[in-house]
């Protein structure tokens, strides 16, 4: 599993015998596969252009989800195939020059945020700058028949699709074609998952397109409009579609002059051409001519030789660190066929030599003790010994207490787990990889103790106590949490494991989240479940609810269609008459804001509450509702913020307040949010006419076809729930002002008969 965003080299606070590897999506991340919606009806592939910006990187594949409204029903709990995608990417011009790829969680807790940040910064389509692109290409190998091709159909027209499986280069391939065509200006279509394309939308001249559709299914005939649409490209411009082999049987009928399907290059090249970027002391032309390293690779996709590139390098390196410089290591020798049987196993993830290690260790008290060990991989050694007394206890084993010397100590379990005990009392592995494969292993192992062991694992992150520990730890456990969702096809630990740190640790907790719905493999599993989550809301504790309100929030930067549909469905109560408490309150009205005070995101929230309101569905209606409640309780010196901000107008307030009057249930939102704007009608004379207005708009217009009694019993339930009935005999201002709009809205009624206390003209 690789990271969705290239990591800088930085220290790590736990290290371990080899530094963590640097990713760079270069090659090809494997792709969701796609997940069912629910209800919402499939968009028009050419209802709209698409937003001519594009997210630098095409490491995160889009799978079908909606896009324009909340849910009314649940998805199924997850889809996809169980299959380990464990695609490796490549080297990133910055850091250690030998290490090549990345997997979750051998990343050491390094800098999630700036995993996000690169991974946002892309999304949102920030150019992609030619250094970047130089280094995403620093090792991809060329396969001239596959470039000869590909140029040879954009010599016809300025369009071309590249077919192929998960890992085998299309972007990388696209990145290398642009590039020599049209130089430096590289984008790619920035788009919600599933959303319309229209080649119209591409405007700028001289720039090479990259669309993205590698998980996604278009609809037949999309290839066709593909071919007829080239000449709408710009001058000079041209675009480069990905698209998986599957995809393009089912759309590109009648367009087969187009598409180029991928065959990559000889494995050994590319392996060959990955080790050029690390210093060796063993010749490279040995490792390349090794017979069980070539046998590993022939029959991998390009972006997964790069594991093998890794495992060789940071083998090497830890012999060097041994003391060791591998200076003997001709092919003849033992020392190097035992090194490339290292290499093998890295390589191979440790799965062989694992199982053979638990076959030989049944006592559970050498298996804590390793499994502690992988967990906090680099703490003091009295701490993972009392760490995995602890691991036993909850796993729900009989403890036994190790009074005296009873049971082995610290250096024999040590030894037997494959680790070495460092003169700093610290304990590292032995071997590159090998804590994330133990990981690995329990998870797979003993998927029965999944929730113990998160239980576990979040209170090491709660009570370990040294901030250099805690901190790396969370993250290590964050990048090992996405792997596992993105393998498993599952996402019962990431909301496992989110809901544990949401009481304790609620940054980490975010950060979990919005990682896993940006990552390469994990993303659209993640946000599917958001969905899901969203609508179990009776489900979830408040301290969850808040924190994954905030990276909605967060996500809405990206996804700003999809995410708002979550914001709305988390503000909409679960129950009929139920309220949110306070603290999830106060989160949903912090995520609007915030969104509403961004000016690209307001006039999107604006499209979405009047497509909600003016929808006849329930459930759109009732995001609406809550929704618009929410921000019509911002305040701004001058009054509600949503009646004195210039882009908005008075009938559509009085639109959005018609389909916010609790007619069937009461809000208390809503009533809140009325209460702010009559107290200012009341406090403010000069807006007051204005409010009055809005709200008379509201229960009816006079070209209503009719009078509607709920409208106006849900807006004088409003009134007296503002300014109640009181005891005493003399009407308090508010209660004039309230009065006053109920005569006024019963005037209205044209079935009403006249008030003889109305003034007469």
């Amino acid at each position: 599993m690789t990271s969705s965003a290239p990591t800088p080299q930085t220290p790590d606070a736990l290290p371990t015998t080899a530094p963590s590897p640097v990713a760079h999506p270069l090659t090809e991340p494997a792709s969701d596969a796609p997940t069912a919606s629910s209800n919402p009806p499939e968009p028009s592939w050419r209802e709209a252009p698409p937003v001519a910006d594009f997210p630098g990187d095409a490491s995160t594949p889009h799978t079908p989800e909606e896009a324009d409204a909340p849910a009314e029903q649940e998805t199924p709990e997850d889809h996809g195939s169980s299959q380990d995608a464990d695609l490796h990417d490549e080297l990133t011009e910055p850091g250690w020059a030998g290490q090549v790829s990345q997997r979750i969680g051998t990343n050491r807790g390094t800098v999630i945020g700036t995993l996000i940040e690169q991974g946002f910064r892309r999304l949102r389509g920030i150019p992609l700058p030619p250094a970047e692109v130089a280094a995403q290409l620093k090792t991809y190998v060329r396969h001239e028949d596959d470039d000869q091709a590909i140029h040879k159909i954009l010599d016809q027209r300025p369009v071309v699709v590249l077919t192929g499986q998960d890992g085998t280069g299309r972007f990388s391939t696209a990145l290398d074609v642009l590039r020599r065509r049209v130089g430096d200006t590289i984008r790619q279509v920035r788009r919600e998952p599933d959303a319309p394309f229209d080649m119209a939308g591409l405007q700028e001249p001289h720039t090479g397109w990259i669309l993205d559709l590698r998980a996604e299914q278009p609809p037949a005939g999309f290839g066709r409009e593909l071919v007829e649409d080239a000449d709408k490209l710009p001058e000079g411009s041209c675009l480069v579609v990905l698209m998986s082999t599957t995809a393009w049987a089912t759309c590109g009928r009648g367009a087969a002059e187009i598409a180029r399907p991928l065959e990559g290059p000889p494995r050994k090249d590319i392996l060959g051409r990955q080790l050029k970027q690390a210093p060796f002391a063993v010749d490279i032309n040995d490792w390349l001519s090794s017979e069980p390293i070539n046998r590993g690779i022939a029959s991998l996709l390009p972006a997964q030789v790069a594991a093998w590139a890794n495992a060789i390098i940071t083998t090497e390196d830890i012999e060097r660190r041994k003391g060791r410089p591998a200076s003997d290591g001709s092919p003849d020798t033992d020392y190097f066929k035992a090194l490339v049987r290292e290499v093998v196993k890295a390589a191979e993830d440790w799965r062989t030599e694992l199982l053979n290690w638990h076959n030989t260790h049944s006592d559970s008290a050498y298996r804590n003790y390793l499994l502690a060990a992988a967990v906090l991989e680099g703490a003091s050694s009295d701490k993972i010994y009392k760490a995995s007394g602890s691991l036993a206890v909850a796993l729900n084993e009989k403890s036994e207490p190790r009074s005296g010397q009873q049971g082995l100590g610290v250096v024999a379990l040590t030894h037997t787990a494959n680790a070495d005990l460092q003169p700093d009392g610290t304990i590292r592995f032995r071997y590159h990889n090998y804590a994330e494969a133990v990981v690995d292993y329990f998870l797979d192992d003993r998927p029965h103790l999944l929730e113990e062991f998160t239980r576990w694992t979040a209170t090491q992150v709660t009570t370990l106590g040294e901030a250099d520990l805690t901190a790396p730890l969370a993250q290590r456990v964050s990048h090992w949490t996405v792997h596992y969702t993105a393998r498993h096809r599952r996402t019962s630990l990431l909301r496992s494991l989110a809901e544990q740190w949401s009481s304790s640790h609620a940054d980490p907790a975010c950060d979990l989240l919005v990682l896993a719905a940006i990552d390469d493999h994990a993303g659209a599993l993640a946000r599917n479940a958001f969905r899901r989550w969203a609508n179990e809301t009776d489900t979830l504790s408040t301290d969850f609810k808040v924190v994954l309100i905030r990276a909605v929030q967060r996500l809405a930067a990206i996804y700003p269609t999809s995410m708002l549909s979550r914001i709305a469905e988390l503000a909409t109560p679960a129950q009929q008459n139920a309220a949110h408490s306070d603290k999830v309150t106060a989160a949903i009205s912090q995520a609007l804001n915030v969104l509403w005070d961004q000016d690209d995101q307001r006039s999107a929230i604006h499209k979405q509450l009047t497509q909600w309101a003016a929808d006849h569905r329930k459930a759109q209606q009732a995001a609406a509702q809550s929704t618009f409640a929410h921000l019509a309780t911002r305040g701004t010196p001058n009054g509600p913020a949503l009646l004195t901000d210039q882009r908005t107008t008075t009938p559509w307030l009085a639109d959005m307040w018609r389909n916010a009057l609790p007619t069937t249930t009461w809000s208390p939102v809503v009533a809140q949010a009325f209460a702010c704007w009559m107290q200012t009608a009341l406090d403010t004379p000069d807006i007051s006419p204005t409010i009055q207005q809005i709200f008379l708009n509201a229960v009816h217009r006079p070209t209503d076809p009719h009078y509607s009694a709920p409208r106006l019993l849900a807006m004088q339930n409003l009134l007296f729930s503002w300014a109640p009935a009181p005891p005493s005999q003399v009407p308090s201002d508010a209660a004039h002002l309230r009065d006053q709009l109920l005569t006024r809205l019963r005037a209205e009624d044209p079935a009403a008969p006249p008030d003889p206390h109305a003034p007469q003209p």
